[in-house]
């Protein structure tokens, strides 16, 4: 039986103790569930879903809105139909952890082992073709010389008069962390310093930094390595710039009508949008790699932005041409916002990669 029946309605709320008729379903001073039922394991686990994550109808209200009416939901909020939907931020950061959780542990069961073939122990000067050609098998090209033309691979060691004129140039950053991440795998006491002088490499501070940071790499495809680091970080990244993205949409739909609060729920709501995606994507993923990516490009260069201006129509109901208008300026505003946001990502990532 339904906790909500009318049978198990009482005169008298249970928690404020005001007198109540038994037609009221919930009360009307502190709107608890007028109800006498003694609670059940059940009742308990509808409760908690209800009061933390909205498991009502208020929740399958705002997904219908989200997927069928984009910018709906969110106008509708602002317009004052808060028990209609579920709370923005609430619903947000509920979708957050969950894609969290999901890329978390679909990085983990995707990730297979890498076996890397560890550094010729005799010499820590490079010997790679004659490698490739004892083990039957052509090493990945980390970098070529576009003087010489010669090939540096992931899985030798080099000394930094091998690199070339100028061992310590930037264009070096990838080879450098695998050649000291597989120095380091041969000798694993040296000090970074005692390394660094074996190598040949200056002993200042980048070097000493970016040998400890190899030592920590799980394989010698750095980029590859580094590029999923970025991308599990970006919805975090994400979440923290929303209150920022709001203020770009207050610039380009500025109307007295709506405040910056308002500009906040419909970047919420977006975003929302957006993570689901990416969430069921992820799902996806556990079944082909391929498709899934495939998916995120489609819905990054189409869907997305398409529900975007869908969503920027109905919830600020300008005309289609000043519609498109503000979403080209939307866009426009948008690059430095990005460029800011991915340098900070980039510059955080590799601090704490």
């Amino acid at each position: 039986m339904n906790r909500k029946d009318k049978k198990y309605r009482g005169t008298q709320c249970i928690n404020c103790e005001t007198k109540l008729d038994v037609s009221e379903k919930y009360c009307h001073a502190c709107g608890q569930l007028n109800s006498t039922k003694k609670l059940t394991i059940r009742d308990f686990i509808e409760e908690f879903f209800a009061n933390f994550y909205a498991y009502d109808s208020r929740l399958r209200n705002t997904f219908f809105s989200l997927f069928l009416k984009p910018g709906i939901a969110a106008r509708e909020f602002c317009e004052g139909k808060r028990h209609h939907h579920a709370n923005p931020f609430r619903l947000f950061l509920s979708i957050s952890i969950i894609l969290f959780i999901v890329m978390d542990f679909g990085s983990s069961i995707k990730e297979t082992p890498s076996k890397t073939k560890e550094p010729n122990k005799n010499s820590i000067t490079s010997d790679s073709l004659k490698t490739s050609k004892v083990f039957n098998r052509n090493p990945e090209i980390v970098e070529v010389d576009p003087k010489t033309a010669k090939e540096f691979h992931r899985d030798s060691i080099y000394k930094a008069n091998e690199l070339g004129n100028d061992p310590e140039n930037l264009s070096h950053l990838n080879l450098k962390l695998t050649i000291f991440r597989n120095y380091n795998i041969k000798n694993p006491n040296l000090s970074n310093e005692e390394a660094l002088k074996n190598l040949g490499f200056e002993n200042k501070n980048l070097n000493r930094y970016l040998y400890e940071k190899a030592k920590s790499l799980k394989s010698n495809d750095v980029l590859r390595e580094a590029g999923d680091y970025i991308l599990g970080k970006l919805p975090f990244l994400i979440f923290l710039s929303i209150p920022f993205i709001a203020i770009i949409f207050w610039i380009a739909f500025y109307d007295k009508k709506f405040n910056y609060t308002d500009h906040l729920v419909f970047s919420y709501n977006f975003y929302s949008f957006m993570f689901i995606c990416l969430i069921l994507f992820e799902f996806v993923g556990f079944i082909s790699e391929d498709i899934s990516l495939f998916l995120v490009g489609i819905s990054f260069s189409i869907l997305f932005p398409i529900y975007l201006y869908k969503s920027l129509r109905n919830f600020y109901q300008n005309s289609r041409w000043k519609t498109i208008f503000k979403f080209l300026l939307l866009n426009i505003l948008f690059i430095p916002i990005s460029l800011l946001a991915v340098f900070v990502l980039m510059a955080v990532s590799i601090i704490l990669f």
